[in-house]
Parts: C-alpha cells; structure tokens; sequence
C-alpha cells in the first residue's frame, strides 16, 4: 500500500503540491486567527484554586495593576507642572464617562457613554488626604489622649481660676503660709500643647509626602500612578493602556516643561509588558535564525537549493497543522508555545531528511529514480514511524500534565511533529518527481549534482571514520558509560533532592533589569519605597466583617512560620480609620467636653498670641464619626471593589528585607496568606501575586516527574515494540539513557536549576533524541547486522537530523529572556549527548553484542513493517 502511494503521487506530482500548498494556505489563513497570551496565569491549570481565586479578584477589583508614570529632571517645579498636565489628561475622560453615568436612568444610557475605561483611577499626590487628616486629627488621638488633655485643662482653668492651689507652686519650705497663692504660670496652649504636638507627628507619618506630589526628597523625580482595570500580567489592556499613556505623554512633550526631563514608565503593567515583548521577540528571532541556518546547512550538506523544497515544504505544512489545531482547540496560545514554531522547523525536518537521504543513497549507487522513490519510503518507513511515534509521545506526555504551560506546548508539538511525518509519503516523492522534471529542462549549471557515495555507500570521510574507530576500539567507548554513571552517582542524588529554579531573577530579561522598565522600576522604588500610599499584595475577603478575622490569622499563620516571619502588617480600611464607631463617638464626646471649656470668658482672659493658639487647636464643631465611605478617594479606592463595597480587600505588607524574586518565599507566602480557615472554620479563598507563582512551582513540582516518567516509559514500549528483541532493545535505550543521564549531571554540576521552560527539554529529549540510535540500529538491521556499514551509510543523515534540531534549540541560547536562554541550553545539551552516545556509543556496543549468537538473531526482529530488501 505504502509502494502504492508512492507511485501514485509519482504520477500526479503537481496535484499533490498544490494540495499541500492550497492546505497549508489555508491552515495558515485560519491559524492567523491565534492569539498570544502572555499572562503568567495563563500556564496554570484552569482549576487551580489559586488561579480560580486569582480570576475571581480580577472580576472584583477589575484588575489593579499599576502603571506608574515617573518624571525625573533638575526642577522639582517643572516635574510637578507635567505631573498635574498629564494627571488632568488622564482623568477628563473618566469625569466625562462619569457624568454621562450618573445622568443617565437606565443601563441602556448607561452603556450608551460607552465601555469602561481602561483607566480605574489616576493619583497624581497626596494633598486630599493631608487636608483630610488635617481636618480630622482629633479623632486619631486616642481615648486615653483626649481624657488627659481634658483632665489636664480643667485642672489648668480651676488653676486660673484660683478654685484651687497649685501646691508644687507655693509649697516650698519655710514659705509665709498665709500669703495669697502666687497665680499659676500662663501656659503656653491651655494645656493642648503636647497632644496637638503629637498628633501633628502623626500627621507626618501619614503624609510621608510633604510636597503633596509622590516624589522624591529633592524634587528630582515626581510619579502619578494609574489603577488600571488589568490584572497586569502581560494582557492586551494592560499593553493598550501603556500605549495610550505612551501617546500622551509624547503630545505632552516633555522637554517643554524642561530641556533635561526624561519620562519613564514602572509598576506591573510595563513591567509584565517588558518580559512579554522580550520572550515574543525572542521567539520571533529564534524561528528566523533557526530557519536560516537550516536552510543553509541543508543546502551545504545536499550541495542543492531545490533539495529544501524536498524538505521544508512537509515542514511548514505540519507547523501549519499543529498552530491551526491550536487555534481550533484553544484559541490561543500561551508564553511556552510562542517559541514552538523554531522547535517544530528544526524537529521536523529530521522525517523528510532521512527520507531524502536514502533515495539520493539508492540513486547514487544507479537505482532507477522511480524505483529508488519506493524503496526509499519503504527501506525507512519503519526508522521514520519510530521517529515520529517517539517525538509525537515525547511532546504527548506533556499533555497529561495539569500544568498548561506544558499541556498545550505538548498538544501543539504532537499534532505539528505527526502532520509532518504523515505528508512526507506523498509529498516526499511528489517533490522529488516535480524538482527533477523542472530540473530536466535547466541548463546544466542550474541543476542538482549527481549523488555521489563511496563504494560501499558511505555518506562521506567523517561517517567512514566513526565506523573505523568505533569498530577498532569499542571497549575505549563503552568504557565512558561507568564514567558517566559514577559522576551521575555523585552529582545527581543531592540535585534531584532540590532541582527546582527558586530565584526568579533569573528566569526574567537581562537587559530590562538594566534598562527600560527594570531600570525605571528602581526609580518609583526610590519614590514610593515601602511608603504607605503603595505597599502590600493586594487580597480579598467575602464580606467586610470577615476581615479583622483573616488578618488575625494570617499574623498568626505567620508567627509559626519556622523559617521567620515574612509579614510585617497587614493593612485593612480600619486602619484608616480613627477608630470604631463607638470609640469615635466616645472621642467626640471628649472633644465637645473640651470644646465646651473653652468659653468666650475663659479665652477672653488669656493673653492674644495665646488665645489665637488656643483657638488653632480648638476641636473644630463640625468633627463627625466617620466611616470607610468618607476616607479621601486616595485611601478608599485602594479598599473599595468594583461594585462600590468598601472594606473587603485588604493588603498584606512583607518585610522589606523579603525578596519577591526568591520563589521559596512565595511558596512560605502562599501558606501563609492563602485559603485561610477562620477560627469559625470558614474557609475564605484568597489569592494575590505571589500565590500564582507560588502555585506554578507547585505544578511544576507535581506534573515535571509525571511528563517525565510518561515519556520514557512510553518511549521505551515503542522501541521494544518496533525492534522486536529485548537486546536490540536494551542497546538503543542505553544509548538514549546514558546521553540523558549525561545532560542530567552535566546540569547538576554547573546548577542548571529546573524551570518553568527548560523543564519541557527533559521529557522531549526521550523523544528526539530516541530518534538517533534507533536510526542507526534500523540501519543495522536492515545490513543483517553490519554495524560499520551502518554507521557508514546513516551517520550523515543522523548528524544533519541532530545539526537540524540542534539549531532549533540552539537560537534559543542568545536568547535574552534568560529561561528562555536556559531551555536552549538544556535542549541542546541532551540532543549533543544524545546523537553523540548514537554514533559512538552505540555502535561499540552493538560490535560487542554482537559476538553473542543471540544477538545476530535479533537483527531479524521487530513488529513493525520491516522495510525493503535494499539498504
């Protein structure tokens, strides 16, 4: 049947290319429709309970994420003066949505002023909330305070008034007992002194921005933030509303305001959108650099441009196959599949290849064109089944995992990786037909070169050298495997015990750390730094009253953490408060009595600098209790949810020492702070930042193991299955297990630590790089066992495959994303391994084999189709 398919797209060569061609065309068409979501979240299972939580806080508090504007030159003034412009540009349209809103009757109105904004809010300073404070101060004295300045001026007015005497004042020794006591000493104030001084220092604590701008001590660097409605982890609104503030920031001009200013943009928005546009790009270069140095290997090993139609064209319609079964299944891609296309291009091409190989093979030795078509598809049918079906399970048994940043890489790979296997029967030989009847009406120089091998069939001077050595000495190359086994005994127990990647400074971009929004993060660090007005992992509780609850057991969750404690507060709207209702009106109660003493006739008979001080600090009439919903807007919103609730988010505040990037303490924060059960036994759902990653650890600890043990055992059926013997078997799979073991050890001797990226070269190496030995030991097979030969006439193809696949990796490791960089790095280190230990170690131990009779029987095995008789 196969010979048969073979001849018939001999006959039809350009039915069968335009079938390809209208296919791909339209695969491509409709994976154009794909769409790339970046967003951290994204690689998480959909029912993980911190990314189910994470997904309902986003629809409460339509995101948060912060983008914070930062203008930096010699002149505070000047700083200030954009400031105010940009803030004024940013909240005209909110005050115009907003006014159509609330004159509008009905949700149809409602919706006729159009959609929300991207914008929540924009705070350009902090003068609200000092004249808030300043109005209000009295209430933030506390009961204690207000009951002893009101004790203190009673006993200071009855002084006064000579009601009674001041006996630290005329009791001295041997005084004339008699004489009238000596009026008291005016004081200065009425004795509000020291509790007005008091409050005005908290005053001060509370307003760390005296300027009333958020900005630096010296004015050299002021900062508005915006509140966006995105969750800032990479999404479209959140690149959207960078853009737009972008746009006006440059209508504003920013050298109008001074020559030196320079504008720069920090927080979780560009932050996320730097890391975004890095791996994107990356991945973009990747493909390209892997596609051009394909092509030019390709073309220098075949000495022939058309033989990259042979190869490509069965490429690109299978990477078309996998992202359009992409756009179907998922819609979209996430961060790990954006760089799948220069993995499939150098995987790929490994099928057409091989294929390609053994008919120039058969065609140089003088086999007829049509005939040699045929027998090359049936001679490495099996090699190329095998391949694929190892490939095709390697990406495979990443889609058991849970974690979508492996499942949906792995999807994406298989059905791409077996597309291309399945198109290269027809369109291998279609090619082939199509190019050499093209090429029958060039001119000479224009053609391909004839085919040329060695008598024997070697593939050139390298293969011929590999089969010398290896079959002169092949005890000198076994002897590498105990080698290798005794470093992997040293190296390997203490990594697998903790290979995991906890620092996650080093899975980011280099350059932004240096440049752009790295850079200028560090500045709004240097503005805000730990300062209340933005501080803390933003949380939500179900209900108001649940929260004093939640904070007491998170402190306490906290306290019995035994690496230390991480917390250093947690931050609720109470804490804006003066207190409880009832305790304010207690406070009023005070103040009205203090208010109440300082009659006309009792300021009538001060001095007048001291009543006009006296009347500065009077507790003004107008002091009422206030609630959550009287806080200024730039404390209130930062507790308040979409629907107008105030109360129920809350923020836990960590210790400045605590490193974000330091993934153990997001996992320590995930414990502490997630899914807190109430001493009531209510379980309140909780998640922030930190649970996300935290959670992409724990996924990656649970489903890593899994994908890798899935993979080797899967493959491991497949080769007993195709070679038929368990020593054929047992020799390819010690060759496939030693150059992983290799990888392995080489990693845990220059602590390559597991990511969230290089993870995935683990599980597909069983795959890939399975491909090599069992090519050579098919080769092998079908020479009766002559292993020299086999090397000879398979160790050109095998090593393209390798170059080929090594490339597609390999552009990975100039990478700036640096887990980017690392899984090129991973990758390309075990298919190096892997096709070293195939056409090295290999064949010494199929020469060593093969001294045993039961191993020259074993050559006649194998399930699957045989192939031909020509090899």
């Amino acid at each position: 049947m196969i010979g048969a398919l073979v001849d018939i797209s001999g006959r039809r060569p350009w039915l069968v290319i335009a079938l390809a061609l209208l296919s791909m065309a339209g695969l491509w068409g409709y994976a154009s429709r794909l769409e790339l979501r970046t967003e951290l979240r994204e690689l998480l299972p959909s029912d993980s309970p911190a990314f189910q939580a994470y997904e309902r806080q986003a629809r409460r508090v339509d995101g948060g994420a912060q983008l914070i504007v930062i203008a930096e030159s010699p002149d505070r003034g000047a700083n200030e003066r954009f400031i105010d412009a940009l803030a004024e540009q940013l909240n005209e349209p909110l005050r115009k949505r907003a006014a159509c809103a609330a004159a509008c009757g009905d949700d149809a109105c409602r919706a006729a002023c159009g959609p929300p904004a991207l914008i929540r809010y924009v705070e350009s300073g902090t003068k609200e909330v000092r004249s808030f404070f300043d109005a209000n101060k009295w209430l933030y004295a506390s009961v204690r305070e207000l009951e002893a300045a009101d004790e203190a001026i009673e006993l200071e007015l009855a002084l006064r008034s000579g009601l009674i005497e001041d006996l630290e004042a005329s009791g001295a020794p041997g005084g004339d007992a008699g004489a009238a006591a000596t009026p008291a000493p005016a004081q200065k104030g009425l004795s509000l002194d020291e509790t007005w001084q008091e409050l005005q220092r908290r005053l001060k604590k509370i307003d760390e921005f005296p300027s009333g701008y958020f900005a630096t001590p010296d004015g050299r660097m002021v900062a508005l933030r915006i509140v966006s409605r995105s969750a800032g982890m990479g999404d479209r609104r959140a690149a959207e509303l960078l853009d737009q503030v972008t746009a006006l920031v440059s209508r504003l001009d920013p050298a109008a305001f001074h020559p030196a200013m320079q504008v720069g943009y920090a927080g979780d928005i560009p932050n996320a959108i730097a890391e975004q546009k890095s791996l994107v790009s990356e991945a973009v270069w990747a493909t390209a650099i892997a596609l051009v140095l394909i092509v030019g290997g390709v073309m220098i090993y075949y000495r022939s441009p058309w033989s990259l139609v042979v190869i490509l064209l069965p490429t690109a319609l299978g990477a078309s196959a996998g992202y359009a079964f992409a756009t179907l299944t998922y819609g979209y891609v996430n961060t790990v599949g954006a760089f799948l296309g220069a993995i499939i291009v150098g995987n790929g091409v490994n099928y057409p290849i091989v294929l390609l190989s053994r008919y120039r093979d058969f065609r140089a030795r003088g086999m007829p064109a049509d005939e040699a078509r045929r027998e090359a598809v049936i001679n490495a049918f099996r090699a190329e089944l095998v391949g694929a079906s190892v490939a095709a399970i390697a990406y495979g048994s990443l889609t058991i995992t849970h974690f979508r940043g492996f499942s949906q890489f792995g999807t994406i790979g298989f059905v791409g990786m077996f597309m291309v296997w399945a198109s290269i029967v027809p369109l291998v030989p279609a090619t082939l037909v199509a190019i050499e009847r093209i090429q029958a009406r060039l001119p000479r120089w224009m053609r391909d070169p004839a085919p040329r091998v060695s008598d024997e069939g070697a593939s050139g001077p390298g293969a011929r050298a590999l089969a010398r050595v290896t079959s002169r000495w092949p005890l000198a190359f076994l002897a590498v495997a105990p080698v290798i086994v005794a470093l992997a005994a040293w190296k390997l127990p203490a990594y697998i015990r903790d290979p995991w990647e906890y620092n996650f400074a080093r899975l980011g971009s280099k350059s932004s750390r240096e440049k752009g929004a790295g850079s200028w993060s560090l500045k709004a660090s240097e503005v805000f730094g730990g300062k209340m007005n933005v501080a803390g992992a933003m949380m939500l509780a179900d209900t108001p009253e649940q929260v004093p609850a939640i904070k007491a057991q998170i402190l306490a969750n906290d306290a019995k953490d035994p690496q230390g404690q991480l917390v250093a507060d947690v931050a609720t709207v109470a804490d804006a408060l003066p207190g409880t209702a009832e305790e304010q009106r207690r406070k009023i109660e005070i103040l009205e009595r203090i208010r109440d003493r300082l009659t006309p006739r009792v300021l009538k008979a001060l001095r007048p600098e001291e009543r006009e001080r006296v009347l500065s600090m009077k507790p003004p009439e107008t002091l009422r209790v206030i609630g959550p919903k009287d806080l200024p807007d730039l404390i209130r919103r930062r507790f308040e949810e979409n629907n107008g609730v105030v109360g129920t988010v809350f923020y836990v505040k960590y210790k400045n020492n605590v490193s974000f990037s330091n993934g153990r303490n997001l996992l320590r924060m995930a414990d502490t702070t997630g899914n807190v059960v109430l001493p009531d036994g209510t379980h309140v759902v909780t998640a922030s930042r930190p649970t996300v990653f935290a959670e992409m650890i724990r996924s990656m600890e649970r489903d890593g193991p899994l994908a890798t043990a899935a993979s080797l055992l899967a493959v491991t059926a497949v080769v007993v299955l195709a070679t038929g013997s368990m020593a054929g078997a047992l020799a390819v799979l010690l060759s496939l297990v030693l150059g992983v073991l290799a990888t392995a050890t080489a990693m845990a001797a220059l602590d390559v630590k597991i990511n969230f990226l290089n993870f995935i070269a683990l599980p597909i190496t069983f795959g890939i790089g399975c491909e090599y030995p069992f090519n050579v030991f098919d080769r092998a097979r079908l020479l009766g066992g002559d292993v020299s030969l086999a090397v000879k006439r398979s160790a050109g193809p095998v090593a393209l495959c390798s170059y080929t696949t090594v490339l597609g990796y390999g552009s990975l490791i100039f990478a700036d994303n640096q887990a980017l960089n690392s899984f090129g790095w991973v990758a390309v280190s075990g298919e190096v391994a892997c096709v070293v230990c195939a056409l090295l170690f290999l064949p010494a131990l199929l020469h060593v084999m093969n001294r045993s009779a039961r191993m020259r029987r074993s050559w006649k095995g194998g399930l699957l189709l045989r192939g031909s008789n020509h090899s």
